[in-house]
């Protein structure tokens, strides 16, 4: 099963808003793929609901030695396909997940972004989705992930907590209560 992820010519975001998914690369061995065969293998079953981006950018796990910890590449998304993983990996046959399916994404030229992006905290890392605008901006992970304004969290939060309250009717009189919460 092959798609083609690019719109046409013209009918698409602009560049800086074309989305990019982080996705992690945590063997020497799977960026050898990239660098050299120009595809990426994801786990059908791990992968972010929303998959369809323009680009991969790859985090760099502890296991890639002086790129660790970091994002410093990135690469266009030319198709996927759906594969099984001893069908990807024809040299891991009795892997635990071979019979697994997988995407198989097809990529273009990589790129080295402007400066490495460090994981300043050496937290754990699965997908992060972003923009080109973010990607090409950051000064470490943190700035990649889309964050909602303040206000409209404000608001989001205003809404949840009235609609957590109840009307409640009792002896002919009425009053609002709020969730068991809200009185600690």
């Amino acid at each position: 099963m092959e798609a083609n992820l690019w719109e046409e010519e013209g009918c698409g975001p602009e560049p800086a808003d074309e989305r990019v998914l982080v996705a992690v690369v945590n063997r020497p061995k799977d960026w050898e793929l990239i660098r050299t065969a120009h595809w990426y293998r994801l786990p059908v079953e791990r992968a972010p609901r929303r998959l369809g981006a323009a680009y991969l950018a790859f985090y760099h796990t502890q296991a890639c030695g002086p790129l660790r910890w970091s994002i410093r590449y990135y690469a266009p998304i030319r198709s996927y396909r759906l594969a099984r993983r001893r069908d990807l990996l024809p040299d891991e046959p009795d892997h635990p997940r071979a019979d697994q399916l997988y995407y198989r994404i097809e990529l273009g030229p990589l790129e080295s972004l402007p400066r490495p992006i460090p994981s300043r905290k050496l937290r754990r890392i699965t997908f992060i989705p972003t923009t080109l605008a973010r990607l090409l901006a950051a000064r470490e992970i943190n700035d990649l992930w889309l964050r909602e304004p303040r206000r409209a969290a404000l608001e989001r939060a205003w809404r949840e907590e009235e609609d957590a309250e109840e009307r409640i009717r009792e002896a002919g009189v009425s009053y609002r209560a709020g969730p068991a919460w809200a009185a600690a």
